[in-house]
């Protein structure tokens, strides 16, 4: 559904901010504006272009990340950069159409720009800082939660710290009325639509009562141990997948960043953002993999910290029995690691990358919806289509976008038999009548355990058999 709106303010060059869907505008603009290099020559939007939008601020992750955590230790930094480029959560969801990539670039942003300013406290700081957070905030109204984390962090690591601000009162009073100045700003630019929509301004604060409800699940509740469960070693039909390494090394980077604390604080800092953020996602009822991606990436440069800080502290070690048996323990951790990566991007991006059984993919749609596809676009202008389900069979309505005889209802009240039908299957539970209405019916897979029914006449049926028979 984030490709149709995009579309939409493409093509008909207007937005409208909706408080209770869709999240916030800033993905459907950037789109609007990369226009040109996502499409193909003839200006189709394909599925392959938009991801490009999402990948472009995944890669500014890495490079942002790499720039920043290089001054803290090169090892770290590159070690973070292969975990972040290989892990399949990242890979997916860093070029899924959805408004995560934009999120967790503009957090890392903030985060670094909050620990600078805190050390180096100045105006063009507090300027990065706003911009950071504005775009946050117009990316996806949980950002509010990456704040939430990254302050407590940082207000644990100045506690523990027993740091002093080098700003007076005054002086941070007028920084943060620059942060909330450019925030605001941004604000009312694209929640109003560049001013075509001003309610949009009001909008754009109400949408936190609305998702604040939706918070609690509305079909999407998972446990506490939902997120944790991702990492740990598990079995779906079948298939074994596991991220232990990975947690183990997070674990003890989490030890290293604490045991240098006084000496260090921006590992702690940001070790302990990853850690809240994961830890504010798992209390809340509604949860969807996609939602660990910021963490994970925070979480990753933990896993960084282990792996090096055991093979710096082998090194420094005088028994040489000792020293060398810590030494090849961190190898053998980093090639864990190494191998682990390389296998679970194998299995979920290759072998199960469409399967139910991978663990990463959710509410995914199935290799049986392209044969749907085929059968709707052997028909495009020369048949009327009727689809029938509660979410308009997401994501028909981006794939059919432009055409002009289809019709979308959320129920059968008004059905009647037409050219070409399509049912979500969990509408026709008690609609034995709905055979009644003859024609070819055909059943395709759109995500797991939902179904879809296509019916049509006998001679389109026909015609499709025929052609099969000849391919």
């Amino acid at each position: 559904m984030q490709s149709y709106q995009a579309w939409r303010l493409i093509e008909e060059g207007e937005y409208r901010y909706d408080p209770g869907e869709h999240h916030g505008p800033l993905l459907y603009f950037v789109t609007k504006w990369m226009y040109p290099f996502i499409s193909r020559a003839n200006g189709e939007l394909t599925d392959e272009g938009m991801r490009r939008v999402p990948m472009l601020f995944s890669m500014g992750t890495v490079f942002l990340g790499l720039l920043v955590f290089r001054k803290y230790g090169r090892a770290d930094a590159l070690l973070w950069g292969m975990i972040v480029a290989a892990a399949p959560l990242c890979v997916i969801y860093g070029s899924y159409y959805v408004q995560e990539a934009l999120l967790v670039c503009f957090t890392l942003g903030f985060a670094f720009g909050i620990y600078r300013y805190w050390q180096y406290p100045s105006m063009g700081a507090a300027v990065g800082v706003g911009i950071a957070l504005g775009l946050m905030h117009i990316t996806k109204e949980t950002a509010v939660l990456h704040v939430a984390a990254i302050m407590g962090a940082g207000l644990i690591t100045v506690l523990l710290r027993s740091e002093k601000p080098s700003i007076g009162l005054s002086g941070l009073f007028r920084h943060l009325g620059v942060v909330a100045g450019i925030a605001l700003l941004l604000h009312c630019l694209f929640f109003s639509s560049f001013f075509q929509n001003p309610k949009g301004i009001v909008d754009g604060f109400a949408t936190f009562f609305s998702y604040a409800e939706r918070s609690q699940g509305q079909g999407h509740e998972k446990p506490f141990f939902y997120y944790a469960s991702l990492l740990l070693p598990q079995r779906l039909e079948g298939v074994r997948w596991s991220e232990l390494a990975f947690l183990i090394a997070t674990l003890l980077g989490v030890v290293g960043a604490v045991a240098k604390l006084r000496a260090d604080g921006f590992r702690f800092f940001i070790v302990g953002s990853g850690l809240l953020m994961f830890f504010v996602y798992s209390i809340i009822p509604y949860k969807n993999p996609w939602l660990m991606l910021a963490p994970y990436c925070f979480l990753a440069f933990s896993a960084a910290i282990g792996v090096v800080e055991v093979l710096h502290y082998g090194r420094s070690l005088r028994n040489a029995p000792g020293k060398w048996g810590v030494v090849v323990c961190g190898l053998g951790l980093l090639f864990w690691l190494t191998a682990e990566l390389r296998q679970n991007h194998d299995k979920a991006l290759v072998r199960y990358a469409s399967a139910s059984r991978n663990p990463y993919l959710y509410m995914h749609t199935t290799p049986r919806y392209s044969k749907l596809l085929d059968r709707l676009e052997s028909v495009k202008g020369l048949e009327e289509i009727a689809v029938y389900s509660p979410d308009a069979a997401w994501p028909l309505p981006w794939h059919l976008r432009g055409w002009t005889k289809v019709g979308y209802w959320t129920d059968l009240n008004s059905y009647q038999a037409g050219g070409i039908d399509v049912f979500d299957t969990r509408l026709m539970e008690g609609q034995e009548h709905l055979a009644a209405s003859g024609g070819f019916w055909e059943l395709h897979g759109l995500r797991p355990n939902t179904i879809l029914a296509l019916r049509a006449t006998d001679e389109r049926g026909e015609s499709w058999v025929s052609s099969n028979a000849e391919d």
